[in-house]
C-alpha cells in the first residue's frame, strides 16, 4: 500500500541524488566537492525512504561506491569530533563496514571519557549504533551535573536520549515533553525556544523527541504542512519556506515527514 508521503520523499531522492559524487560521496550542491556531513545527509535520505516507501524506480543504494568514499576518507586520518565520528560510524554501518566501524570507534573516539552534553550524546549514539557496552562509567552524581534539561531544543533532546539511555532519573520527562510542545508555532513548526522562530531542523528533533517520549505534537496536521511547505521544487528542503535547499534539511524534512507517520520505526533513534 502507498505510504501517505511516498512522492514527498521519493522528490527529495532525486535531488540527493543530484548531489552524489562520482567518489561516492556527497556534495552540498551539484558542483561542490563531496563531504563527510553531506554524506551523512544523503545516505540517511536514501535510508529512511527506503525504508518507509522504497526508492523510486531504478534507483538503488550503491554501497560498493559510498563505501569506496568512506574508507578513502578513512585513510586521510580526519580530526572528527565527536558528532563527526557518529556521522563516519553510522554511514560505514549502513554500508557494510561494520567490523571497521567497530575498531576505528573503540581506538579512536570510545577509549576517553567525554566530558560535556554533546560529547556524552554522540558517544552514547555510537555505542546504541553499534551495539556495544559503553566503556566509560558515569556516577549518578556526574552525569546530573552534566545532562541538565537546558538551552536550546537539540541541546533537550539530547538530555532526553541520555536520560532514557541510562535508565532514567536525570530528568522530569513529562516536564520536558510539555516544554517541546510549547515551541511549536502558529504556523507548526517549531522554534529553537518557546516562542521564536520555526526552523525545519527544530521541527524534525521536535518530533523525535515526542515520539521519543511517547507524546504528541499539539498539531500533528499543522506540523506537516509546516514541513511540506519547506519543500522547494527540485525536492528538496529548505529550512524554512522560501529559503535555498540543502542535504542537511532534507534530511530534516524527509525524517519529519517520517516521524508524523504511524510507522516511523523512529528513524533509529538518533536525528
Amino acid at each position: 500500500m502507498e505510504k501517505k508521503f511516498a512522492e514527498n520523499l521519493r522528490k527529495a531522492v532525486f535531488f540527493t541524488l543530484d548531489r552524489k559524487k562520482d567518489d561516492g560521496g556527497f556534495g552540498a550542491t551539484p558542483k561542490l566537492p563531496a563531504t563527510l556531513e553531506d554524506t551523512y545527509h544523503g545516505l540517511r535520505i536514501l535510508d529512511g525512504v527506503e525504508r518507509y516507501c522504497g526508492l523510486p524506480k531504478g534507483v538503488e543504494l550503491e554501497r560498493e561506491l559510498h563505501s569506496q568514499f568512506l574508507l578513502h576518507f578513512v585513510s586521510q586520518k580526519p580530526n572528527l569530533g565527536m558528532k563527526g565520528a557518529y556521522q563516519l560510524i553510522w554511514c560505514m554501518k549502513k554500508c557494510g563496514l561494520c567490523a571497521k566501524a567497530e575498531r576505528i570507534a573503540k581506538k579512536d573516539f570510545l577509549n576517553s571519557t567525554p566530558q560535556g552534553l554533546e560529547d556524552i550524546y554522540y558517544a552514547m549514539s555510537i555505542c546504541w549504533l553499534l551495539d556495544l557496552t559503553t566503556p566509560f562509567g558515569f556516577s549518578s552524581q556526574k552525569l546530573a551535573q552534566t545532562v541538565t534539561f537546558k538551552g536550546i531544543l537539540f541541546k533537550r533532546w539530547m538530555a532526553i536520549f541520555i536520560d532514557k539511555m541510562t535508565g532514567g532519573g536525570l530528568i522530569d520527562q513529562r516536564k520536558a515533553a510539555n516544554w517541546i510542545k510549547k515551541c511549536q508555532n502558529y504556523d507548526g513548526g517549531f522554534g529553537f525556544l518557546p516562542g521564536s522562530t520555526s526552523y525545519l531542523e527544530n521541527t524534525h528533533f521536535a518530533l523525535h523527541a515526542l515520539g521519543f517520549l511517547n507524546e504528541s505534537t499539539l498539531d500533528r496536521e499543522n506540523a506537516t504542512r509546516f514541513v511540506i511547505g519547506c519543500q522547494t521544487k527540485n525536492g528538496g528542503f529548505s529550512r524554512k519556506a522560501d529559503a535555498a535547499p540543502f542535504l542537511d534539511a532534507t534530511w530534516h524534512g524527509v525524517a519529519s515527514l517520517i516521524l508524523n507517520s504511524n510507522n516511523n520505526d523512529l528513524l533509529r533513534v538518533t536525528p
